[in-house]
């Protein structure tokens, strides 16, 4: 079981993990410099004032602070569409910052070490149409093992959604360009 805990993590899945990672610092950036902008602070001030926030937290202050100020009524809620991608990829960052991890059961995949010690609180969900009796639902976000094929996508996405959300809060003079360069 060592030899299974000790190799099963290789340079690809450490570049892989440290590039999600990276992204999600980018968003949170983006994040940063909405509030600034909107507010009229400098980002440096506001990356001050919510660096012990997590990524929940900044998206949620983010929306809320679009929602109070007077801006297009539109904005708001196409922010939140672009931030619903990341946000729902959260539980994997997470699970990357704080987890070990340990190959699954399934062959080429990686999981977080804690699944196998889940609190006597999660139980399965029962599926009335399911005859053979209790399973567990699995959503995106749900997603407890990953192949090099899934990190490569879930990195693709990231970083294609980026593109898209920053041409966009450029586009609305959400943020200035020069939030971009540093």
């Amino acid at each position: 079981m060592a030899e299974k805990l000790l190799n099963c993590l290789t340079d690809r899945h450490f570049l892989l993990f440290g590039t999600i990672i990276h992204w999600f610092a980018r968003y949170e950036f983006l994040m940063q410099a909405i509030i600034a902008n909107v507010t009229g602070s400098d980002v440096a001030a506001i990356m001050l004032m919510t660096r012990d926030l997590d990524f929940s937290k900044k998206h949620s202050v983010v929306l809320d602070l679009l929602r109070h100020r007077s801006i297009p009524i539109d904005q708001p809620d196409r922010v939140g569409q672009y931030l619903t991608m990341p946000h729902t990829r959260t539980r994997l960052r997470n699970d990357i910052a704080h987890s070990t991890w340990i190959l699954s059961e399934s062959p080429h995949l990686i999981q977080p070490k804690w699944i196998f010690r889940l609190p006597p609180s999660i139980k399965p969900v029962r599926d009335d149409s399911d005859v053979s009796g209790e399973h567990y639902i699995e959503s995106n976000e749900d997603k407890l093992s990953y192949s090099f094929d899934d990190l490569e996508d879930i990195v693709a996405g990231l970083a294609e959604n980026y593109r898209r959300f920053s041409e966009y809060l450029l586009q609305v003079g959400l943020i200035q360009r020069s939030a971009l360069s540093l």
